[in-house]
């Protein structure tokens, strides 16, 4: 399995462009409830004509999956920093508590043991390391998420999770949970580019039209994205 997949973009367009990556949004069941999915900017740059300049932007990912949570509820007990994420309710800048934990999808192998499985703690914030849960169907890992009262506006989040090269945390693809219940998510290998100034940790609006499948299921490692003159992306895997 390759330790990261790789986004090489290349601006074919007369002008200077600028580009945002975002991952596929991940499937959720929240205690049996279908949530609000939110996502977030993985990557940005800015990109002059290669024509000109023969410049490239390299977007990469860790191929290893994360579980991720935040809160915006500090308290002194908790570790304040900025986890580089926005969400709607919160465009401007605030103290913020984050973690994250590697974890494994749970095979199609019925009772193969994987770490599949987490327990998020409140206060202070913190995911356990992952162990194996029984149950648990393919392609998805677990959050166990305790008893909290939740705010008027949602001040927890768990889901996917990205390691930054600063070491700051993104939340992929993330939902509110619901509280004393379980979390199931499955992740996807697949991420797609758009034109745009979006900076990495803010908030997108989902959507997959006008934009380059960067999809890693079918075994690439790389996936070469140009933009061409015509406003259109033109992709290859390998």
């Amino acid at each position: 399995m390759a330790s990261q997949y790789s986004i090489i973009i290349k601006n074919m367009a007369a002008q200077t462009m600028s580009f945002y990556a975002f991952q596929k949004q991940a499937s959720f069941t929240n205690s049996g409830a279908t949530p609000t999915i939110l996502s977030s900017s993985l990557a940005a740059g800015t990109l002059a004509p290669n024509a000109s300049s023969g410049a490239q932007l390299d977007f990469s990912f860790d191929a290893q999956n994360h579980a991720g949570a935040k809160s915006t509820a500090t308290s002194a007990s908790q570790v304040k920093f900025n986890a580089s994420i926005a969400v709607a309710s919160a465009k401007s800048a605030i103290n913020s508590a984050a973690a994250v934990q590697p974890i494994d999808l749970t095979t199609s192998t019925p009772g193969q043991p994987v770490n599949n499985f987490s327990t998020l703690t409140i206060s202070p914030l913190g995911l356990s390391a992952a162990t194996y849960q029984a149950g648990l169907v393919s392609g998805f890992f677990g959050i166990q998420v305790p008893s909290y009262t939740p705010a008027p506006v949602p001040q927890l989040y768990c889901g996917c999770a990205a390691i930054n090269q600063d070491g700051s945390i993104t939340l992929s693809s993330f939902i509110d949970p619901l509280p004393n219940g379980q979390v199931y998510c499955a992740p996807y290998a697949t991420y797609y580019v758009k034109v745009g100034a979006v900076s990495v940790g803010e908030a997108v609006t989902y959507g997959t039209s006008q934009a380059a499948e960067c999809d890693f299921t079918a075994g690439y490692t790389v996936v070469n994205v140009q933009y061409e003159s015509n406003g259109s992306f033109t992709t290859k895997g390998s």
